[in-house]
């Protein structure tokens, strides 16, 4: 047994007191005389005696009490087998995502009970002792071992924050600059998301390090938030309804009922729904948003959903007067099934030129250039569209009826394209509705969809991501590259070869290709850990100017990378917050941006705890806890050892309550 202040036992000395009372007990008595004492004499003998055993008995009760008095201020203790002299430095993982706002007890959040945790380690290893916190944002504090006031101090400064970071990035974080040759011990406070983890399948610590894993256990995982939004019809005509499509996710094992949904737009509320949510389901609501929504419109989606609120709040923009810029590049100056489809001037900025008289400039100005059925393409057109390809530019190419295969050859992507071996008319399968182009586009699936025939002039071998084949397998439609590339048709848009142009399929592909070539200004969302952003404009005079994302007056830049007039930014995502920003460039307002949380956060699914064991390989120990109190015991039992000192507490009590009882009820 040990004593954490062992200097209190110098109160043992106080022992002595009662003793010398007892023994110098100066009482004077009076001697009284009587004619017989033969009958007093057994009276007095045997009140002596009783007397004498009861002041020893208060005199060792007396004695106790102080004994065990002095030695709970010593606080004596049974020492744990941990080697805890082994580490004078300690890690902490204090896990501050928006995730830890939900309640692990009546009224208490799991963040403020981790924080509560740290606090605890803090007070219960010596004053020596350093620690080195580290949280979701990587902040600069966690750079260095800091005292145990510094960390008294860090824990009132710390705040949740929409940072996500998976375990590997902790882990790797958390190593950074170690002294190798030293030992440290490490405590894991989280709520061990299952949907942020990374799904690591090790975790795996050498001998250097004790990992102790502390999981906050959620009173519930009910959950509502917002899956996705998308629009019917991403452009508007005329007067008509925009349908805003909101996808709600509830991820509890309770039944939603009468969620009320509203949507805001610029502020003012624009429609509202009542809303049922299966459990573990999704449900989609229409709302028809009638108003005049021309230029940036900033909107919202709000409900009430508790104890988790971070994400009642989804953001995103609708800009009512962005159009598509189609440039089509064609033989002659008659008017094609190209005009015809993008003609619409509510819808698109649409031009068309014979290659023989195309300004080259106009090139990559356009969102989507569409090269129809041209026989050769001359060098320098190839060389304006390879360099607009290179700049994730999108073209539609439409081959014509007497290609010449060489020049086509020169063009990115089609490097493999050779002459059909079959000119016949074939017939289509159907379209493969769980991909994402087509997403939206069918109101129902109809596997026995009448599909149009075509005659294939060129081909390009197998392609197992085409967007539309022949139900010989080869590839119609594909959209060859990724990010930038090229839609490439197997025949002309004639009657002779195809009857494709004069399908209902026509339109909508054609739409779908030049909404998604169209710069992401028309994304409704972003998300904040996946802030990649493409920008199109057309005044980029100097590349000594940035653009800048503005909030509230807090400009941050992104960075970003300009290439001939499309930019290409990557906002600093451990800066942003859920809500909307102004890009500006020259200090002129291009577009209104929405950032959001990521929905990962909003999974509060947790990994169970045989799972933990299986992902954390090394000497790992698990903390299963409810409460402060209960993870300071525990701490206290695996690193100091068993606490004796409520024991002599308890004890001294005893022994003054025997002394009370002595007096009060001993003859």
């Amino acid at each position: 047994m040990n004593f954490i202040y062992p200097q209190f036992l110098y109160g043992l000395f106080a022992l002595a007191i009662p003793v010398i009372i007892h023994l110098f007990n100066f009482r004077k008595t009076k001697r009284v005389y009587f004619s017989n004492t033969r009958f007093l004499k057994k009276v007095k003998d045997a009140s002596s005696a009783k007397r004498k055993l009861k002041h020893y008995l208060i005199l060792l009760s007396r004695l106790a009490f102080i004994f065990f008095l002095v030695i709970a201020f010593a606080q004596p203790f049974i020492p744990s087998e941990e080697d805890t002299d082994a580490s004078t430095q300690t890690l902490i993982y204090l896990d501050n995502s928006l995730s830890m706002s939900n309640e692990v007890a009546e009224s208490i959040s799991a963040f403020d009970e981790a924080v509560s945790y740290v606090n605890t380690l803090a007070d219960i290893y010596p004053a020596s002792h350093e620690y080195k916190i580290l949280t979701n944002d990587f902040n600069s504090y966690s750079n260095s071992f800091k005292s145990k006031g510094d960390i008294n101090d860090l824990t009132t400064e710390i705040r949740l924050n929409g940072i996500t970071r998976n375990w590997e990035e902790v882990k790797d974080r958390l190593l950074l600059d170690l002294d190798e040759d030293q030992s440290y011990e490490i405590f894991w406070i989280s709520d061990f998301q299952n949907s942020t983890s990374g799904k690591p399948e090790t975790m795996a610590y050498d001998s250097n390090f004790h990992v102790n894993l502390i999981p906050l256990n959620f009173t519930s995982h009910n959950n509502v938030y917002v899956d996705s939004v998308y629009l019917d019809n991403p452009f508007l005509i005329g007067d008509e309804k925009l349908k805003l499509n909101v996808v709600l996710r509830n991820i509890g094992t309770e039944e939603v009922s009468d969620l009320i949904v509203k949507v805001y737009v610029d502020e003012v509320q624009s429609a509202t729904s009542s809303v049922d949510l299966s459990p573990n389901g999704k449900s989609t609501t229409t709302f028809d948003l009638a108003i005049d929504l021309e230029g940036d419109n900033k909107c919202r989606i709000s409900f009430e959903d508790f104890p988790v609120t971070f994400d009642n709040d989804f953001y995103f923009t609708i800009n009512g007067s962005q159009k598509v810029d189609v440039l089509e590049i064609k033989n002659d100056q008659a008017v094609s099934n190209i005009e015809n489809v993008y003609g619409n001037e509510q819808l698109f900025n649409f031009k068309s030129f014979s290659y023989s008289n195309l300004d080259y400039n106009l090139i990559p100005e356009a969102d989507l250039v569409v090269v129809n059925e041209i026989d050769q393409l001359d060098p320098s057109l190839v060389g304006a569209l390879n360099q607009y390809i290179s700049n994730y530019g999108h073209v539609v190419f439409i081959p014509s009826s007497t290609p010449d295969i060489n020049s086509y050859h020169q063009l990115q992507q089609l490097g493999r394209v050779s002459k059909a071996d079959s000119i016949s008319k074939m017939a289509m399968a159907s379209p493969d509705f769980e991909d994402p182009f087509y997403e939206n586009v069918f109101e129902e699936e109809n596997a026995n969809l009448v599909m149009p025939e075509a005659s294939p002039i060129i081909q390009w071998g197998n392609d197992r991501t085409a967007l539309m084949r022949f139900r010989s397998g080869t590839p119609f439609l594909s959209r060859l590259g990724t990010r930038g590339g090229v839609y490439i048709f197997a025949s002309p848009f004639t009657e002779e070869y195809t009857n494709f142009q004069t399908h209902a399929l026509f339109v909508p592909v054609m739409y779908r290709a030049a909404v998604e070539s169209a710069s992401t200004e028309n994304r409704l969302y972003n998300f904040i850990d996946n802030p990649v952003l493409t920008f199109k404009t057309d005044t980029l005079s100097s590349t000594d100017d940035v653009f800048k994302l503005v909030r509230d007056g807090e400009e941050m830049i992104p960075i970003q990378r300009i290439s001939g007039n499309v930019a290409y930014l990557e906002a600093p995502k451990f800066s942003l917050s859920s809500g909307f920003y102004d890009l500006t460039f020259q200090g002129r307002k291009i577009t209104s941006l929405a950032f959001n949380n990521s929905p990962a956060e909003s999974d509060l699914r947790q990994m169970e705890q045989d799972e933990l064991q299986k992902v954390f390989d090394g000497d790992v120990s698990m903390l299963s806890v409810d409460n402060n109190d209960q993870f300071r015991g525990e701490l206290e039992k695996k690193y100091i050892g068993q606490s004796l000192w409520k024991y002599a507490v308890i004890l001294a009590l005893l022994c003054l309550l025997v002394e009370v009882l002595l007096i009060r009820f001993l003859p």
